[in-house]
């Protein structure tokens, strides 16, 4: 029996049947959501074909052991941006060896934001190994842990969007893939 709520359940199916179904891997690298994707991946049967691993680095310090963020970079944009969940995304496939990741860093409350970023603040990031990248922002209203299910939820989409992209760069529109190569060490 899960303890997640069902929807979940059929959304982190979805992205297991189809990475299954092409011989995906997926891994993960949280911050806000401290491991819920991963918890929701592993809720569904089978997803051992699919799951590689699951990074939770809550910590700056965690983000440049863990991943190689590079501390300057955290420093500059702080752990709450697009920079840095490409890098985690990057930096979960480089240490995994997945063909795809996820990346969640936000600003789940009920305390922690500014204006500049404010709590539901969630920057995400899928990378695929051939090197497409797709980050994106979101503010999420509701509870810590209504910003984390959203959170979650808008990750799972993330990586069905990515895993559906063919191999070759399609035509850019806003918010499109990025080609960043992944770290070497």
């Amino acid at each position: 029996m899960s303890v997640l709520p069902k929807a979940l359940v059929d959304h982190a199916r979805a992205v297991i049947t189809l990475c299954r179904d092409q011989d995906l891997t997926v891994t993960t690298a949280e911050s806000c959501t401290g491991g819920l994707a991963s918890t929701s991946l592993t809720a569904v049967p089978g997803s051992s074909a699919v799951l590689d691993r699951g990074f939770v680095t809550y910590s700056n310090a965690a983000k440049m052991q863990l991943l190689g963020v590079e501390g300057e970079l955290l420093e500059t944009v702080g752990a709450v941006s697009e920079e840095v969940a490409v890098a985690m995304a990057l930096g979960a496939l480089a240490a995994s060896g997945a063909t795809l990741s996820l990346a969640i860093t936000g600003i789940a409350g009920p305390a922690g934001g500014t204006p500049e970023k404010p709590v539901g603040l969630v920057h995400l990031a899928a990378a695929r190994q051939d090197g497409l990248v797709r980050p994106k922002r979101y503010v999420f209203a509701g509870t810590r842990d209504d910003i984390r299910l959203a959170s979650v939820h808008a990750g799972l989409d993330l990586l069905l969007e990515l895993a559906t992209l063919p191999d070759e760069d399609e035509e850019e529109e806003d918010g499109a893939a990025t080609d960043v190569q992944p770290p070497t060490s």
